[in-house]
């Protein structure tokens, strides 16, 4: 910093001023000794000492050894915990559980040993562990849907387009193609299109109906095809194809992949078996044809069904009357509506439609599993009666039937009664819904436990005064315990003589009923 000299700061006068002045003593020379400001050749002094030693700190070099220390130690650190997790807790555990814990129960020892009080009510909704049937189509073969060159895993060669009868109507450019074909009574049956709800929803439409002829006179199973097309160069891109053997159907559709919303194909399928005195027998009959209406007709004595399986996305479902040992029909967007006699397993699957099946559900005492039942709809009402027989002669040792019922928004209501010649048979049984509510009548043969379940709504459970009595015990009287009561869950247990001290999962049966923002009901007719 430089300063004024002193004989510059003399000269200088202060302007006349009118009012009175305070006159400061005056300025000594050189430095002040209360001024924090250096003079000239002490700030120059200082400057360059300061400057030497930022350089110096610059230059100097980090301290290594202490960062390399500090370092040294967190790795040790790390590595010492790691070696703990890895070796040492294995090791801590292994000699504990060989001095302390002794090795686990086997599947007879909780056989044998009945679980305490708390087991009265298990914690899951259905206990019974057995194999679900997969889902599986009808058909033990199917033919490659996307390759009409290709012939069926039997080796079959298609013979594609063989019409009896091909048409253009009026002089325009629709055109109609028909054939018939007599084909097997017995075996495998397969129908499939090509077709997709996402590439030819609206241009691409179809029946399906499966019956008995009226016309006692006709003793050959029949199955013919109508197709209407809307010009005749989509007909020649368009394929019908039959491989037939003395105990194998199959009708194959194709139709282009490049059809546009102008376009329109139609299919009318009928296949008619006769009513013979010997009944036809069907060991699989699959379909998978999507964007057809399918149904399936009343077929008295004249078929026995072993395998059903129906499948088509937007297929609309009708069963007159279906008798089978396994029957599984998936669809979506369209209704399932039918009567079945079953006596394996019934699986019903639909997404924004609903419901409306009325069962019967056999299961053999003498099999060694339970027969299933599965009912899936998402956006809709779901509506079933089930009709439950099992010829039991002393008191099952397993579940008789195992059923699952379940909607995410509609209404789920169900009755399940026993055929009036059928004892009493052990169930589990579990009606789900997301958000609509949940009904489930039983008649006042069930015995075993029930659990009553909602979220934001009422659990309800109620019996009636019918009166039944258990063939195995005349002597019993009917009765129901409730151990939990409340607003939204009730549970305990219903049958004859007094409740059992432990949960017995292979005699007792099991209701379970929930739902999340509506009411969940159960009634016990008797």
């Amino acid at each position: 910093m430089i300063l004024a000299d002193e004989d510059d700061a003399q000269r200088i006068k202060d302007p006349p001023v009118a009012s009175p002045t305070i006159r400061y003593p005056e300025r000594a020379a050189g430095r002040r000794p209360c001024s924090p400001l250096p003079d000239y050749e002490t700030s120059q002094a200082l400057t360059y000492n300061n400057l030497n030693d930022s350089l110096s700190t610059l230059r100097k070099p980090p301290q290594r050894r202490r960062f390399l220390s500090w370092r040294s130690t967190l790795v040790a650190l790390v590595v010492y915990i790691l070696l703990t997790l890895v070796i040492g807790i294995p090791i801590i555990v292994k000699v504990r559980a060989h001095l302390l814990i002794p090795p686990l129960p086997t599947l007879s020892f909780y056989e044998e040993n009945q679980p305490p009080d708390d087991g009265k009510y298990p914690s899951n909704s259905i206990t019974y562990a057995a194999p679900w049937p997969g889902k599986t189509s009808g058909s033990y073969y199917v033919p490659n849907i996307n390759n009409i060159s290709s012939p069926t895993q039997l080796g079959l060669d298609p013979v594609c387009n063989n019409w009896t009868v091909v048409a253009v109507l009026d002089g325009g450019p629709t055109v109609q193609a028909w054939t018939e074909n007599i084909v097997s009574s017995n075996g495998q049956f397969t129908l499939t299109l090509n077709a997709s709800y996402a590439r030819d929803f609206g241009v691409v439409f179809g029946d399906l109906y499966v019956g008995v002829n009226p016309d006692q006179s006709v003793q050959n199973t029949t199955l013919s095809i109508k197709m209407q097309i809307s010009n005749s160069s989509v007909f020649d891109q368009t394929f019908t194809c039959f491989s037939l053997t003395e105990n194998t159907t199959d009708l194959s559709l194709y139709v282009p992949n490049n059809l546009s919303p102008s376009d329109s194909i139609l299919y009318n399928i009928t296949l008619l078996f006769p009513q013979s005195q010997v009944p036809s027998q069907v060991n699989s009959f699959g379909t998978f044809l999507p964007l057809f209406d399918q149904h399936l007709g009343s077929f008295s004595n004249f078929v026995t069904f072993k395998k059903v399986s129906l499948e088509g996305p937007t297929s609309k479902m009708t069963i007159d009357s279906l008798s089978a040992r396994q029957v599984f029909i998936e669809t979506s967007m369209q209704p399932i509506v039918g009567n079945f006699y079953v006596s394996d397993s019934l699986v019903l699957s639909t997404i924004l439609a609903p419901v409306e099946a009325n069962i019967t559900l056999y299961n053999d005492p003498d099999s060694n599993l339970p027969t299933f039942l599965a009912i899936d709809t998402g956006n809709s009402n779901l509506t079933s009666m089930l009709t439950l027989s099992a010829p039991n002669e002393v008191q099952p040792q397993r579940p008789n039937f195992i059923a699952s019922m379940r909607t995410f928004y509609g209404t789920l209501n169900s009755t399940i009664v026993h055929d009036p010649s059928s004892p009493p048979t052990s169930i589990k049984v579990h009606a789900e819904n997301g958000v609509g509510p949940s009904s489930l009548t039983l008649d006042d043969k069930f015995q075993g436990i029930f659990q009553v379940t909602t979220k934001q709504a009422r659990a309800l459970v109620a019996k009636g005064n019918a009166q039944s009595m258990d063939p195995w015990a005349p002597d019993l009287q009917r009765d129901m315990v409730t151990a939990i009561n409340s607003t939204a869950r009730m549970e305990g247990w219903i049958g004859w003589g007094d409740q059992p001290q432990y949960w017995d999962v292979s005699q007792q049966g099991e209701v379970v009923v929930d739902t999340s923002l509506a009411d969940a009901s159960l009634y016990f007719l008797g």
